[in-house]
Order: structure tokens, then sequence, then C-alpha cells
């Protein structure tokens, strides 16, 4: 090619290019079976370390930790369970994965991605999930020939605060602190008012994170000052998580239900078994 030809190139190029408004990018396969082939493909085309969320129009989400081409973690999804990278088997967390990337594959397009970068850097043991096996996990599963309008179930009429008055249903914060046991540091488990229910782990008393009744009375009126500004908008119960911003060392989980908080110290990265417990306690509400 000559240089005549390269700067034509380049004028035609100028010409013909728009600005894009928004750095998402939207995959438009006209089936679910050229949605999930264009995921994969940019799976398999993610060399360096990015954090891709995926949103779907009927609200499916996904977001996945991706590099040299290998799934290393997921963040968040809507739908399916929530793989845990630190403690499921290796079949698992293919089938999982495979699952996720179908159905959000199955819903109406476009569908919009977004690179960016991840949480922190990732650890020398991060193998992750190869770009051969998902493609063969997802050959395994059949996809509908129709787009899913939703796949997210309609709000149910929240009934929440007649049943506590009841006493009829339990606490959803008791129980997270009962569920986080497998792969909590320490938890702590308090009224809505701050008085101490129960300590354990590191967060107990004599070990190095456990908290002072003053420090549990500031947080409890902090957290209902934020009620306060937020009446009508938030709903419980809740689930909040503190992670630190280089993405490695310990992350704090709270829910509240209203009239129990419960937090779990945890290694920042097994954040998909706090999502993953907090998901099945929602579920089972």
């Amino acid at each position: 090619m000559v240089a005549t030809d390269i700067i034509d190139m380049l004028e035609n190029i100028g010409r013909s290019a728009t600005p894009r408004l928004s750095p998402a990018v939207r995959l438009t396969g006209a089936t679910a079976e050229a949605r999930r082939a264009s995921i994969l493909k940019l799976i398999r085309g993610t060399v360096l370390p990015r954090r891709l969320e995926f949103n779907a129009q009927n609200g499916t989400i996904l977001a996945i930790e991706v590099n040299s081409s290998r799934i290393t973690d997921v963040y968040s999804a809507s739908t399916g369970t929530l793989p845990d990278f630190e403690t499921e088997p290796r079949e698992a967390l293919i089938e999982k994965l495979a699952r996720l990337v179908s159905d959000l594959a199955a819903t109406a397009p476009p569908i919009e991605v977004v690179s960016l970068k991840p949480d922190g850097p990732l650890e020398a043991d991060d193998v992750g999930i190869t770009f051969s096996e998902m493609q063969k996990a997802c050959s395994e599963i059949v996809l509908p020939s129709e787009p899913r309008v939703s796949v997210v179930p309609d709000p149910v009429e929240d009934t929440k605060e007649q049943d506590s008055a009841e006493g009829a249903e339990p606490s959803v914060a008791a129980a997270f602190f009962d569920g986080a046991e497998r792969f909590a540091m320490g938890r702590l488990l308090t009224s809505a008012e701050g008085a101490t229910q129960q300590f354990d782990g590191v967060c107990a008393d004599g070990q190095p994170l456990h908290p002072s009744d003053d420090l549990l009375t500031r947080f409890a009126q902090d957290l209902a000052g934020w009620d306060a500004d937020n009446a009508g908008l938030l709903e419980q119960p809740q689930l909040i998580v503190m992670r630190p911003s280089g993405g490695k060392g310990a992350g704090v989980a709270l829910v509240r239900d209203g009239r129990k908080t419960a937090a779990a110290v945890h290694d920042a990265r097994k954040l998909g078994a706090v999502v993953n417990l907090w998901k099945s306690l929602r579920e089972s509400v």
C-alpha cells in the first residue's frame, strides 16, 4: 500500500467516524446463539486484566473478571447462583459460568458491555476458567429460540413490617450471621439500637477487631441517620458491602433487616460467597 492509499484510507475513516457518547459496546446478535458467541468472543479477545460488565435491556446483569482469555472471578450476576472461586470445584464453576453466560445471551438484544479496570491486581495462582472450557460447557446448553423478555421476578408487596411486628418472620440479619461462619474471619450481631448480641472470630472480646460499645452506638446512630436521609427510597433487608480500594485485604459485609444488624469481616476475594449467602437468604424470605 502506497502513501497516497494510506492517506485516502485515513480520510475515509475520518469522514465516516462518529463520536461514541457512551463507553458501552452493544452486542446485537439476531439470535441467542449469536449473542452468546459474541460474549465468548469478547472473553477470548480480552488479554489484559479487565472487568467486563454486561447489561441487558430487561435488567439482567453479569460482571466478570477476565485475564488472558480466562474468567478469574465473578463480581455480580442477577440470575443463577454466583460461583465461589475460593471453595467450589472447577467442574461446578464451569457449569455455573456457562449458565450465567447463556442466561445473558437469551435476553432480548442489545446487550451492552463496558470494559473497566479490575478491582485490584490478580493473584499469581489465579488460573481461571479457560475459553475452551467455557465454549464446551456453553455448547451443551440449549438456548431458547425467542429472547427472554424478563428473567427478573416482579416485586412482591412488602409485608415485612407487619410480620416483624407480629414476630412471625425470622431475622435475615441473624441468618446471615449464622451462614457467614464458613467464610468470615470475624462476625458480630447487634440489635438495631446497637445493643450487642454476639461476637465471633477476630471480632470476639480480646481480639484485634473487637468493637467498643461507643463504636457500636455511633455506628447505630449513623445507620439511623442514613435511614432518615433515604426514607421511602431504600427498603430492608439491605446488604452493604465495603471493600478495600486495591481489591486485596479484608472487606466488611453488613446485613440489616430493621431489627438486627449483622457484620462479617472477610477476605475481599470472597465477595462471591457473601453474595451467594445473601441471595439464598432473600429467596427464602
